[in-house]
């Protein structure tokens, strides 16, 4: 299975205080999976840890430097890239089709647009997310939950 991880799901990994917290990282740890997110994941999980970090929930440098270890070359989560126009294409689609939020939308975008060239025959495609609304749009999809 390859799943594509939101970045409601990823933020956690480096927030022990969240919800699913242990959930993420044990995610982040399985070899099983293949585990791929967006190229503005980092944007949105950098900002959610930057203003944990200024509320007193860990060290801004060092949740940071987590984040940017696990988007990196040799850690567990890849980042994935798509045309930008489709994308905006497909998210917008989204967003009128089922009323999401825009980013959730971007994300859903990227996600049907990459993970089939990504997959083995035969094999699942998931999606990562702790939003319902995101969830079921992905089941829609054929993106299996995780």
């Amino acid at each position: 299975m390859i799943a594509y991880l939101d970045s409601s799901v990823l933020a956690r990994a480096y927030l022990a205080d969240e919800a699913g917290h242990d959930q993420t990282t044990s995610l982040l740890a399985n070899r099983e999976i293949g585990l791929v997110t967006g190229t503005w994941t980092r944007i949105e999980v950098s900002g959610a840890l930057v203003r944990a970090a200024r509320a007193g929930r860990g060290d801004q440098a060092g949740l940071l430097a987590l984040l940017d270890g696990d988007l990196g070359t040799d850690g567990p989560v890849a980042v994935v890239e798509a045309d930008q126009k489709k994308i905006e294409e497909r998210a917008l689609q989204l967003v009128r089709d089922y009323a999401i939020r825009a980013m959730d939308a971007w994300h859903l975008a990227v996600a049907v647009l990459v993970l089939p060239s990504l997959l083995e025959p035969g094999e699942e495609a998931g999606f990562a997310t702790r939003d319902e609304a995101q969830a079921s749009v992905a089941a829609t999809l054929g993106l299996s939950a995780i």
